[in-house]
């Protein structure tokens, strides 16, 4: 009695990439990771509320008298009631514009006044002398439960040289 040859079965292959391979799926996956990230960044948020910042309280800011807040900002509120966020940053030559409240100028006190080129602004924000384009930018302020909010995500330019034209300055005076 002879025996019968039994096929013994090869063992099953392994997966094997090629050198090319590996590394086109590790770029693949940075350029997917990439990708997301950029999605994310650049996706609305949640809501719209995230663009303010609280940076005061109304209860800190007294009339026609500038208060420096994060980000470069005065608020400034006016006997009108209304609030103005002022930024600080000269938009001559972007130099940083402080408060002068013993400044006088035009027979009245409390200007802006930038210390590299002499430009000098009212309360609101308007040129009244020096080489200045337009008046300080603003940026867009509410009031919320108290908090005076801002949001630096909406900067808008100063008014024109035109509106100071016949207008008094607001000052402290």
């Amino acid at each position: 009695m002879g025996s019968t040859p039994v096929a013994n079965p090869s063992p099953p292959r392994r997966w094997r990439f090629s050198r090319r391979v590996v590394p086109l799926a590790f770029l693949a996956l940075a350029v997917i990771a990439l990708v997301a990230i950029g999605v994310a960044v650049v996706w609305p948020s949640d809501g719209a509320d995230s663009e303010w910042t609280a940076v005061a309280r109304v209860d800190e800011l007294a009339v026609n008298d500038p208060l420096a807040v994060e980000g470069d900002v005065y608020l400034v509120l006016l006997e009108s009631g209304e609030i103005l966020a002022l930024s600080q940053i000269d938009p001559h030559l972007g130099c940083k514009v402080p408060f002068a409240p013993d400044f006088e100028y035009m027979g009245d006190t409390g200007w802006f006044r930038n210390p590299c080129h002499g430009e000098t602004y009212d309360l609101t924000g308007v040129c009244y002398f020096g080489p200045c384009p337009r008046g300080l930018d603003r940026y867009e302020v509410r009031v919320r439960d108290g908090d005076v909010e801002v949001s630096f995500a909406r900067l808008t330019e100063g008014p024109d040289n035109s509106a100071r034209d016949g207008r008094e300055p607001v000052t402290l005076d």
